[in-house]
């Protein structure tokens, strides 16, 4: 079995780490939800204050698959490479706009307006990141380490993910609750500049991939991405909706919203639950490489199908177990109900772009990706948030966790050829080189 090579491990890195940054600034906002709801939606009920901020971070999923549709045609008419650079610098300037704006105290309408907007050109920019270092991944690793390569991917949205919540438990802790409202919120916001030059210097250093240059050069192009896309393959945009829904509404619901349940559910206190929190998303990233060793071996239809079954049979457990039974407890249920999310979404990152042909393939991923994002993962914690408040049960979340579950699991039973085997390949692509040329 082939290994991955040091040009395509530094290019896979750069996308790894491009991937970090999307994440951590486009989920910041929902560790600091808490804080900044009564910060721009001042009101006496704080449920509803809750939800109008949760609804503000929902509102930049809205944008993703119209960000989806400009950083496709992008990326499969100007090359993988730029659509990634671009992708960055935008998320990069909407995430320092965030840091800066002023509450609804100094400034009345204007401040949850220019919230919005920040998160708008945020959900635009992410609606092209994920799609873009799948694709670019996929065609850069060769044909048998696909599940590694895209395992990288989903560890950096996942790292992303858990930055966000060390900057801002570190912050809170560092601070005292008047000093978070005041002024401490911004911190997390603005820690993530560094991180934002490091990617952008690593992301011009990289090559577009072969399989892309290749078709720049023979001029086989598709003139109008979107157009082709829909009158070719509109099965496989719905496909990855289908799968996407059980990745999205898993991975949000472990990455957003089960630290705001146990906190407002079980109890507990703020900087105790981010830290929880945090250290399960660092256990969720650390276990994607070896998700992604599992794909490579038995293939993404088995792993998808243990990731989905883990989802179901375990959602409700766990959920019951995440109040009044201590915040250690609620840990170990929260850690052991999140392994369904690395065995998911690696098992599909070499599915997603496998589905589609190379003139349509960031196209394709990205569009249906990222309707799956606005349905079940942008919406996730305001859905589970609803779902208590209407039925007064702290376990209503699991019904939503089973439901996009079977959604998955009907989905996958409709991919017949386009799934990747991993170890089990056929003795065509046995034949083929080890590695495609990097150039």
């Amino acid at each position: 079995m082939n290994k991955i090579q040091p040009k395509q491990r530094r290019s896979v890195a750069a996308a790894g780490i491009g991937t970090v940054v999307e994440y951590y600034d486009l989920t910041v906002y929902a560790y600091l939800a808490v804080v900044v709801s009564p910060l721009f939606f001042p009101g006496d009920d704080p449920t509803a204050s809750l939800l109008a901020s949760l609804a503000v971070f929902a509102s930049a999923y809205l944008m993703r698959p119209i960000g989806g549709l400009f950083f496709g045609r992008l990326g499969d008419r100007y090359g993988r490479k730029r659509a990634l650079l671009v992708s960055v610098i935008l998320m990069g300037f909407a995430t320092l706009l965030m840091a800066f704006l002023p509450t609804y105290a100094a400034a009345g309408v204007i401040a949850p307006t220019l919230l919005v907007i920040a998160r708008l050109a945020q959900g635009f920019s992410a609606g092209g990141e994920l799609g873009g270092a799948l694709t670019y991944v996929y065609e850069i690793v060769g044909p048998r380490r696909r599940g590694l390569g895209g395992s990288i991917v989903a560890l950096g949205s996942n790292a992303g993910f858990a930055l966000a919540a060390i900057v801002v438990a570190t912050t809170s802790a560092l601070t005292s609750d008047v000093q978070m409202s005041s002024w401490g919120w911004r911190i997390p916001f603005i820690a993530g500049l560094p991180l934002l030059i490091l990617c952008l210097w690593l992301r011009s250093r990289i090559e577009d991939t072969p399989e892309f240059e290749d078709a720049a050069a023979s001029a086989d192009l598709a003139k109008s991405p979107v157009r082709e896309l829909l009158s070719r393959q509109p099965l496989q945009v719905l496909q990855v909706f289908g799968l996407g829904i059980a990745q999205n509404a898993t991975g949000y619901m472990v990455l957003t919203y089960v630290g705001i349940h146990l906190v407002r559910e079980g109890g507990y206190s703020q900087t105790a639950v981010t830290w929880t929190a945090a250290a399960v998303i660092v256990f969720v990233a650390l276990l994607m490489p070896v998700a992604g060793l599992l794909v490579d071996r038995f293939g993404s239809r088995v792993m998808v199908t243990v990731g989905l079954l883990w989802a179901a049979v375990f959602a409700y457990p766990a959920m019951s177990l995440m109040t009044g039974h201590g915040l250690f407890i609620a840990g170990l249920a929260f850690a052991f109900f999140a392994v369904c999310t690395p065995l998911i979404q690696v098992s599909t990152a070499p599915v997603f772009p496998e589905l589609f042909d190379p003139r349509v393939r960031l196209t394709g991923v990205a569009l249906g990706f990222n309707l799956a994002t606005v349905a079940a993962g942008g919406t996730a914690a305001y859905i589970a948030t609803w779902l208590i408040d209407r039925t007064g049960d702290p376990i209503s979340p699991a019904y939503f966790l089973i439901g996009a579950s079977v959604v998955g699991g009907l989905t996958l039973a409709t991919i017949r050829g386009a799934m990747y085997k991993g170890s089990a390949v056929t003795e065509e692509t046995q034949q083929l080189p080890e590695t495609a040329p990097v150039r």
